[in-house]
């Protein structure tokens, strides 16, 4: 995968962010509002938690926007099974994306292969589906980051992904530019976590990042839209 290329419009943008709404206390009605803000802007993806994903396919079906899951979230130390179950509930209710994270207490246990393993299973799981790992770069060494970034290529997996934005500092440029030198650009990066600018999400595609998660796309968009209306 060569590294992805600076968007020149709005559009383009908008087609690279991941919206997320995971706020636990969010309500019924901030989740639809925020469905129809996703609709408005047409990024590439939606993240909700499990809970709202059957009345969000019902709200967005007809888009382009893809429908996602978190599993595992938000510190990935559920059962493999549990996540298997999440993955097929997901599936049922018409989820087209899972990120799921990683279990990182076994990752620094030195336990790459059992790591490894349940990563395979979920890949397998989600069948045609896009998956991505999260791998919480912030409790992570780099030595760390560039070992789980490969145990998540080589198991299949289409995005290694930064964070779930709950540990700080969340995505870095230079984290980023580690895990797809890591990965050799053979899978996707998505940076995620504290991103809330123009400038920082320009400087995570920059460093290699083809995907971005974000609470805050409509203001990314905002922004961009005077920027690229002024070049």
């Amino acid at each position: 995968m060569s590294k992805p290329e600076l968007p020149t419009s709005a559009e383009q943008m908008a087609r690279m962010i991941d919206a997320s709404m995971l706020r636990p206390q969010a309500t019924r009605s901030d989740v639809e509002s925020f469905l129809e803000e996703t609709i408005l802007y047409n990024f590439a993806a939606v993240f909700l938690h499990p809970a709202w994903i059957g009345d969000a396919h019902q709200i967005i079906q007809g888009s382009p926007i893809k429908l996602g899951i978190a599993v595992g979230y938000p510190h990935g130390a559920h059962l493999t099974e549990t996540k298997l179950l999440e993955i097929d509930q997901g599936l049922d209710l018409g989820a087209d994306e899972f990120d799921m994270v990683a279990n990182i207490g076994l990752l620094k246990s030195g336990e790459g292969i059992a790591v490894a393993k349940e990563i395979e299973r979920c890949r397998r799981a989600t069948k045609d589906k896009i998956f991505k790992v999260i791998i919480e770069t912030g409790w992570l060494s780099d030595d760390e980051k560039r070992l789980a970034a490969r145990i998540v290529a080589d198991a299949g997996a289409d995005f290694v992904k930064t964070s779930t934005g709950i540990v700080a500092p969340g995505a870095t440029t230079s984290d980023v530019k580690l895990l797809y030198e890591a990965v050799d650009g053979s899978i996707g990066v998505k940076a995620s976590g504290g991103i809330r600018t123009l400038d920082k999400t320009l400087g995570m595609i920059q460093a290699g990042a083809s995907r971005i998660g974000t609470s805050s796309g409509r203001v990314i968009i905002e922004e961009a839209k005077r920027h690229f209306a002024t070049r």
